[in-house]
């Protein structure tokens, strides 16, 4: 069964039209989810690049990267500081020019 029951129709002018259109191909929402964010006060977010998920990508190989000197150091107590240092600061870098580029 359907969420939303209640159907609505509205007119818009050119102008109007055309900024619904752009926030909708901007977020990645649909027209409706567009004007049901406004609704609700929330701000429309134009979505991130292709460097964005790119930069995400990076972020998780390091945690992988991590995790393997954790389970090394648990396993063996091994400790790798050169590599761990090495990840941490590969991290830091990519989280400095996320915090540059989209805050």
């Amino acid at each position: 069964m359907r969420r939303r029951t209640i159907d609505k129709h509205f007119r818009f002018d050119e102008k109007e039209n055309k900024l619904l259109h752009e926030l909708s191909k901007k977020s990645g929402l649909t027209e409706s989810d567009v004007i049901r964010t406004l609704l609700k006060g929330n701000e429309i977010k134009e979505l991130p690049d292709k460097k964005f998920y790119d930069a995400i990508n990076e972020i998780n190989k390091v945690g992988v990267n991590i995790n393997q000197l954790a389970k090394v150091a648990n396993t063996t107590g091994d400790i790798y500081y050169d590599k761990l240092i090495h990840n941490l600061n590969y991290l830091n870098k990519i989280l400095q020019q996320i915090k540059d580029k989209y805050l």
